[in-house]
């Protein structure tokens, strides 16, 4: 009896002992990936910065394949994006760097759980938008992918099959800054990027894209409380400008859609107002342009007259009625909103519009709008 008792409790030890290396070689993985991902965000010409994503892609690839990196947080890698489907199924890590010319280069790995089995999938997503069309309409798999980085994803469920609504962020360049919606999806054991989901002025679209001026913000986020993805319409500075989607900019309305009749349904000119019996205080989730990375931000819940010049803007984060997902030049786009166009200059005036962007502003001029 006594020896039975020495065995359990000799083999409690071993597991105990076990679990605690187990720990400690995922955290030693995780300080590895952050003295990398530090060298690589200290970098600053375009030879250093090669070399250090090269081995931060390597060793990152290589933890991410263990059986436990699924849930693991990694919250030590502040500048890496990380979203997770609401089913706990998907997960999605994110990164950029940014060369000395300014331009982007985007990596991205999909995680997904295997339905037998145990363990999960990993897919690469290689950044091909030098090659193939970086405002893509139809379906695309990880080698055609246009390059962003994912701040949110959303489950909707239609049919037997999950599809996963992504939010991204490309910064593109000095002169225009695009966001995204997406579609991701699995097609057996095969990733797939874009599906007929979006109502849009032009039609059904499998994305769409929001190209705007890089001297502004544009709102681009899930609202939880309605259910409904919220973002700001676009307008170009002046009716000449139509063409060039570096001069356009919010004009202080906003649109949404929600998903209704398996499709996400667009509603124009949305009251984006803060519901009166929400807590004092909201979390939302925004891109930081400094720290490449998605952070949570604290605002109040209130409504904010866009006309009253002495409202103030309590921490950058809200524009008009709406506390936005990044929004750090609200003073800057009220300027450009409300004052007479000026001729643009002959600098940066060259773009092309690509995809399901539209080409002119909608119909009629839009109000603002009013409490």
């Amino acid at each position: 009896m006594i020896r039975l008792r020495y065995k359990r409790f000799s083999l409690l030890i071993v597991l105990l002992l076990g679990f605690c290396n187990f720990s400690i070689t995922q955290e030693d993985k995780e300080m590895q990936l952050v003295e990398l991902l530090n060298e690589l965000r200290r970098a600053n010409t375009n030879e250093a910065i090669s070399q250090a994503n090269e081995e931060f892609f390597k060793t990152f690839n290589k933890v991410i394949k263990q059986n436990w990196a699924f849930d693991y947080p990694f919250s030590q890698l502040k500048t890496l994006g990380k979203i997770t489907s609401k089913d706990n199924e998907v997960r999605i890590f994110s990164w950029n760097v940014e060369w000395e010319n300014n331009s982007h280069t985007y990596f991205a790995f999909v995680l997904k759980k295997n339905k037998r089995g145990g363990g999960h999938s990993v897919t690469y997503l290689k950044d091909n938008s030098h090659i193939f069309n970086p405002y893509p309409t139809d379906m695309i798999d990880e080698n055609q992918w246009y390059g962003a980085l994912y701040y949110d994803i959303i489950d909707v469920q239609k049919g037997k099959r999950t599809y996963y609504t992504l939010l991204g962020y490309d910064a593109k360049n000095d002169r225009s800054t695009v966001k995204l919606l997406d579609v991701l999806f699995f097609s057996g054991n095969n990733l797939k990027l874009g599906y007929p989901l979006f109502e849009t002025d032009e039609g059904i679209a499998k994305r769409v894209f929001f190209e705007h001026s890089a001297k502004t913000v544009m709102t681009l986020r899930f609202d939880t409380e309605r259910q409904m993805i919220v973002f700001d319409h676009l307008s170009p500075e002046s009716p000449s400008l139509a063409e060039f989607r570096e001069y356009y900019v919010p004009d202080m309305s906003y649109d949404g859609y929600r998903f209704e009749n398996n499709k996400w349904r667009l509603h124009e000119d949305i009251i984006a107002n803060n519901p009166a019996d929400n807590k004092d205080k909201l979390v939302l989730r925004k891109y930081d342009n400094e720290k490449d990375t998605i952070v949570e931000v604290h605002v109040k819940n209130s409504w904010i007259d866009p006309t009253d010049k002495s409202a103030p803007v309590e921490g950058n984060v809200h524009k008009a009625a709406l506390p936005d997902d990044d929004n750090k030049k609200v003073k800057k786009e009220k300027e450009l909103v409300s004052t007479k166009q000026k001729e643009p200059k002959k600098k940066g005036v060259e773009t092309v519009t690509y995809g399901n962007l539209p080409n002119t502003p909608k119909k009629g001029k839009k109000k603002k709008k009013r409490r």
